[in-house]
C-alpha cells in the first residue's frame, strides 16, 4: 500500500463499498506501505506468503530478488532460471515478453494458491501479474475480474501471453474509453468481457485533505510554481524536466518546479547531475513522496505531467478537483481527461512538445485563470459508479 495512484484508486473504491451487503477480503503481495492504515476496516487483509517480493521485480533488482525469493528457497530453479537468462541475454526485441513469461513460470511453480472459502467475486486491481495470479491461483470464485489501468498498446505486450488471461476473466474493467478502444483494438476477441469505468475519486476527502497537508516550504518566493506529483521515472518524463527548465530560464521566466514522488536511486541520481550541469538545481525541488501531497497541489500555479505514456492517471483528475491549470503529454487518454483541451494544456510528448505547451500557460495568466474558471464549474471525483461495479458482481 504505498503512495501510488493505484492504490488511491483502491481505496476510494473500498471507502464506498456498502460492508452490509458485502463481506471483503483484500491479498495484499506485502503487508507494507504508507496508505496500510486507510484500508477500511470492514476489510479482512491478509499477506501473501513467501512470494510477495515477486511482485516488486523490476531490471534494477532482478536478481537480488530472484536469488532471495526463489533460488535459496528452491535451489532447483536454478536451472529454469538461467535458462530464460540465457534467452534475455540474446535477445534484443522480445525482452519484455521472455521476463513476462519467467515471471509467471515461477508463479505457477512457486507461488501459494489462496484458499479461504468460496468468494462470489475475485478482483486483480493491481494490474497484470496480479491478474496472472488470480487466474492461476484463486480456484474458488464464482467470477474473475481484472482492472486493466494502463494503455495495452504502449508499450506493446505480447498478446499470446495475456489473450489467454484475460480469456478467463468475465470482466475487464477498463479506466477510460481510450484504454478500452486501445484493447478492442488489439484483442478484439475480448471485446464482449470489456467495462470502461473511470477510477472513483473521493472529492470530499481530497479537498479535505487539501485544507490539513502542509505546502511548500519556501513561503517568501513569488514566482511561479509548477507541480508535478508521480513516481521518478521514465515512464513519467521527469527526465524531460531540467533541460525545459535550463531553456526556460534562458529566456526570463522566473519560476520553480516541484516533483512529488519517489523511485530508484539510479534515476533520482541522474535527475539531480542533469540539474547540476544545465545549472537549474536551484530550481528543481526533488520533494520524496508525501502522504498528503494536496496542500502542494493546492498552492501550485500549474500542474503538469509530462509522460511518456500512461493509462489515466490519478494525479490529473486530483489536479481537476483542485482546480489547477493543467499540462499534460498526449498519452492514450489525454483527450478525454482533459475534454479535448478544455481542461488544460496538452502537448506532444517529450521534451520539445513540454517546452512549447508550458510557454504557452506561462505566458498568459488570463488562460490559466480561464483553466481555473472552468474546472470550477464542474464536480470532479463522484462515487456513484460503484453502482456499476456491483452489477458486475452480481450479474
Amino acid at each position: 500500500m504505498y503512495l501510488g495512484g493505484t492504490e488511491k484508486a483502491f481505496l476510494s473504491l473500498a471507502r464506498n463499498i456498502d460492508y452490509s451487503l458485502y463481506d471483503v477480503d483484500l491479498l495484499l503481495a506485502k503487508r507494507e506501505g504508507p496508505l496500510l492504515d486507510e484500508i477500511p476496516k470492514e476489510i479482512n487483509v491478509y499477506e501473501l506468503p513467501d512470494f510477495g517480493d515477486m511482485f516488486l521485480l523490476s531490471s534494477k533488482n532482478t536478481y537480488k530478488i530472484i536469488w532471495n525469493s526463489i533460488i535459496k528457497k528452491h535451489p532447483g530453479s536454478v536451472f529454469l532460471i538461467f535458462s530464460y537468462f540465457i534467452r534475455l541475454l540474446f535477445s534484443k526485441t522480445q525482452r519484455q515478453s521472455i521476463a513476462t513469461r519467467m515471471w509467471i513460470d515461477l508463479m505457477q511453480r512457486y507461488a501459494p494458491e489462496f484458499e479461504n472459502g468460496f468468494y462470489d467475486a475475485a478482483i486483480a486491481f493491481w494490474g497484470d501479474r496480479a491478474m496472472f495470479y488470480m487466474v492461476d491461483k484463486v480456484k474458488n470464485a464464482g467470477k474473475y475480474i481484472t482492472w486493466l489501468h494502463f494503455d495495452y498498446g504502449n508499450p506493446k505486450r505480447d498478446d499470446n501471453i495475456y489473450l489467454p488471461y484475460f480469456q478467463k476473466c468475465d470482466y475487464i474493467v477498463t479506466v477510460s474509453e481510450s484504454v478500452d478502444a486501445a484493447l478492442k483494438k488489439a484483442l478484439p476477441a475480448v471485446s464482449s468481457r470489456c467495462v470502461a469505468m473511470e477510477n472513483l475519486i473521493d472529492s470530499k476527502n481530497i479537498r479535505r485533505l487539501a485544507l490539513e497537508g502542509k505546502s511548500f516550504p519556501d513561503t517568501a518566493y513569488k514566482g511561479l510554481r509548477i507541480l508535478s506529483v508521480c513516481r521518478l521515472s521514465d515512464q513519467k518524463g521527469v527526465d524531460f524536466i531540467p533541460p525545459v527548465l535550463h531553456r526556460l530560464r534562458k529566456e526570463g521566466y522566473d519560476l520553480r518546479w516541484y516533483v512529488i514522488g519517489d523511485g530508484e536511486k539510479e534515476y533520482k541520481l541522474k535527475l539531480v547531475e542533469d540539474a547540476l550541469r544545465l545549472g537549474v538545481a536551484d530550481i528543481f525541488f526533488l520533494l520524496g513522496s508525501k502522504d498528503n501531497p494536496y496542500g502542494y497541489m493546492r498552492d501550485a500555479d500549474i500542474f503538469a505531467l509530462p509522460s511518456r505514456f500512461e493509462g489515466r492517471p490519478i494525479t490529473v483528475e486530483e489536479a481537476k478537483i483542485m482546480m489547477r491549470p493543467i499540462i499534460v503529454s498526449r498519452y492514450v487518454s489525454a483527450e478525454d481527461q482533459l475534454n479535448g483541451g478544455e481542461y488544460g494544456v496538452i502537448t506532444d510528448i517529450g521534451e520539445e512538445g513540454l517546452y512549447l505547451g508550458l510557454k504557452q500557460l506561462l505566458d498568459s495568466p488570463e488562460l490559466r485563470d480561464k483553466f481555473t474558471i472552468t474546472l470550477s464549474k464542474h464536480d470532479f471525483g463522484t462515487c456513484d459508479k460503484i453502482k456499476e461495479f456491483y452489477k458486475m458482481i452480481e450479474c
